[in-house]
């Protein structure tokens, strides 16, 4: 059932009703069986009296018994249902093996820094890093071994991400770096910064040690998107690889 077809929390002028006809419906009762008693119509103004204070003492009784209860019932279940969405939310917004943000999560904000990008002319810069001969570490130690070793570079590469920089998992072994207000000077002293300390990182198996291949560009001018953005970087990342891998390359167009 969506979130919008449940019924909202009974608010003041709800309850107030409720108690109000609570009040009307012990009148009627008590008016009926004055008349079915034959009691006179002059007598029933004081009857009316009586019964409007036993209203008001019943109502309140009634709140408190019946409908504050199951107020509280439909906040504490709509609480839950908000956070259960908000924990959805979350779990799709970031990759489940690193815990930085997912390849959707990602595009979406890059596709808005781009577009900031053009509106202001602020520098803009991404970072395509992809791990070197990853799949040895898979062959030789197995997959859980491979996904501690993405975990950790993950960790690695956001230990040195500034608070408005943006980390995602792009697929596989690669990882996308978005660098707001920073040219590709900027964006490489950066890169080689991950780099060094990616090489640096111990891996608890034999001493190993895994080193990455990156590929820096830069935003140009308003014909520039995201994908042509990504691209230039993975074709950076594609020299860096062919050069012998364990470097950097920045984009020759940036």
């Amino acid at each position: 059932m969506p979130l919008t077809s449940l019924p909202p929390p009974t608010g003041l002028g709800a309850t107030m009703l409720k108690i109000a006809l609570v009040m009307l419906a012990v009148e009627i009762v008590i008016m009926l069986i004055f008349a079915w008693l034959g009691i006179e119509f002059a007598e029933w103004r004081l009857a009316l009296i009586d019964a409007t204070l036993l209203a008001v003492v019943v109502a309140p009784i009634a709140y408190i018994a019946f409908i504050r209860p199951k107020d509280r019932q439909i906040r504490t279940v709509m609480a839950a249902l908000e956070e259960a969405k908000l924990e959805a939310e979350d779990v799709a917004r970031h990759d489940e093996l690193t815990d930085v943000l997912s390849r959707r999560a990602l595009l979406e904000v890059f596709d808005m820094e781009v577009a900031r990008a053009k509106r202001y002319g602020s520098a803009l810069s991404c970072i395509m890093l992809d791990l070197d001969h990853f799949k040895r570490f898979n062959d030789t130690y197995g997959h859980q071994f491979g996904d501690r070793v993405l975990y950790l570079v993950a960790r690695v590469i956001f230990g040195h991400c500034r608070t408005h920089d943006y980390l995602g998992r792009y697929g596989g072994e690669e990882f996308l770096i978005i660098l707001p207000e920073t040219r590709i000077d900027g964006a490489t002293t950066f890169a080689e910064r991950v780099r060094a300390a990616v090489t640096e990182t111990p891996l608890d198996q034999d001493e190993e040690r895994i080193t990455v291949s990156i590929g820096v560009a830069q935003w140009q001018n308003a014909e520039d998107t995201t994908s042509s953005l990504i691209a230039r970087a993975d074709q950076a990342l594609l020299q860096a690889k062919a050069a012998g891998r364990n470097r950097i390359i920045a984009s020759q167009s940036g």
